[in-house]
């Protein structure tokens, strides 16, 4: 949404027609997918994420997970498994 808000949707592989836009909505998808579960730091370019973006999905990927510790322990979580995901 971002990337279109700002009119560089379009990814850089000109193969014309309808895939250039399934071809732009997949490496877009993908990227932005590998930069939320990996921080991939060379992802920071500003063709790909953006160095601002980059810094707030990696922010708010370690401010998750004790969420998720917390909210795994309170609903079903094993004890063992929690206090080994403190550590």
């Amino acid at each position: 949404l971002i990337k279109t808000l700002r009119g560089d949707f379009w990814y850089w592989m000109p193969v014309g027609g309808k895939m250039e836009i399934l071809n732009s909505l997949f490496c877009r998808v993908i990227g932005k997918i590998i930069t939320d579960f990996t921080s991939v730091v060379q992802f920071r370019h500003p063709n790909e994420v953006g160095g601002m973006y980059w810094i707030f999905s990696f922010v708010l990927t370690m401010a998750s997970f004790p969420l998720a510790i917390k909210f795994f322990g309170a609903n079903e979580g094993n004890g063992r498994i929690v206090d080994l995901a403190w550590r």
